[in-house]
């Protein structure tokens, strides 16, 4: 385990799926706070699974049929969800040992060589992610490159709760983006962008994650909650993307990022033991922003350029930065 630190800030990043395990922050008090969930052991990461605080990919998020589409050509995934790949399928990323290439006392530099065919994805890619402390938070950068044309979506499986315990029904969510993707009740796609004026998946005013959870909405209901992308405005440039505030701790976490998505999932299935301290982990007791692409990209070309081919780099950041009110 490699732990970082930087003035009032700590964080725990394990090998093992380059995990993030611990992100400590002050509260409005000075005092330290755990503000992201995991597990005590190496041993529970393999044995509960659940993607906490992991770096996932290839392809992070749902691939309808386990298939993509490279150059026309239709190229099959392993499955690891029905007949869905999700995050990369059962060889995915949170499942690796990642190398050291560099450690500071601020900062650690892991690596991974995947080989051609992981996951079903062509190319043997390799990826870079710095974890870093800064003045202002966590800085985490995804670097990768692929001998042959592939899909790369990379991002953090953090589950936060700004509160260090307690559910998150109660922390207030800003975001910076009034359209969502819509969801079948197998959680894949039915079109790129929706508007979120009017619905309980707006969130473009700050307000309670609990407050329109349990609405009588066919999109809550399709997935049990909130876990669907949101189009970010702008679409390009480090910027800010989300702003989540403990209601009890009084920290504030802004998101910023690169890409032109972000997941909000708000734990609704998480149930897994071996939480850290011996206790258990319950639905909707961690919320999670992913920075991403957008779900099933790889079926639809028309959503962007997103193939990573030879030559092409694939680099981006992702930033969280906390504060307190």
């Amino acid at each position: 385990m490699l732990t970082l630190r930087r003035g009032s800030m700590e964080a725990e990043v394990l090998t093992y799926g380059a995990t993030l395990r611990a992100l400590r922050v002050p509260d409005r008090n000075g005092g330290p706070v755990d503000v992201v969930l995991g597990y005590d052991a190496v041993s529970a990461y393999e044995a509960n699974g659940g993607y906490l605080g992991a770096v996932v990919g290839r392809y992070a998020n749902r691939i309808a049929g386990a298939a993509c589409l490279i150059d026309g050509a239709r190229v099959p995934l392993a499955a690891n969800e029905g007949p869905k790949q999700l995050h990369g399928g059962p060889e995915g990323f949170s499942t690796q040992v990642f190398g050291v290439a560099d450690a500071g006392e601020d900062f650690a530099v892991l690596t991974y060589a995947s080989p051609d065919g992981q996951g079903g994805f062509p190319g043997n890619l390799t990826l870079r992610v710095t974890y870093a402390l800064t003045d202002q938070g966590l800085s985490l950068r995804y670097e990768a490159a692929s001998d042959k044309a592939t899909y790369c979506n990379i991002t953090n499986h953090a589950y936060f709760n700004l509160n260090g315990s307690g559910d998150i029904l109660g922390h207030r969510l800003w975001l910076a983006s009034g359209q969502f993707t819509p969801v079948g009740p197998d959680s894949i796609p039915l079109a790129m962008a929706r508007s979120a004026a009017g619905t309980p998946f707006d969130f473009t005013a700050e307000k309670p994650v609990g407050r329109d959870i349990g609405a009588d909405d066919e999109q809550l209901r399709n997935v049990g909650g909130y876990d669907h992308n949101y189009v970010l405005d702008p679409a390009q440039g480090l910027r800010l993307a989300a702003r989540l505030i403990g209601e009890k701790s009084g920290i504030v976490m802004e998101t910023w990022t690169e890409k032109p998505g972000v997941q909000l999932y708000s734990g609704n299935f998480l149930e897994t033991a071996d939480a850290k301290g011996g206790g258990v982990y319950r639905p909707r007791q961690g919320l999670c922003l992913e920075t991403q692409f957008f779900p099933d990209s790889p079926n639809h070309p028309a959503w962007g350029d997103i193939l990573l081919r030879p030559g092409r780099r694939y680099d981006y950041i992702t930033e969280y930065r906390f504060d307190v009110e």
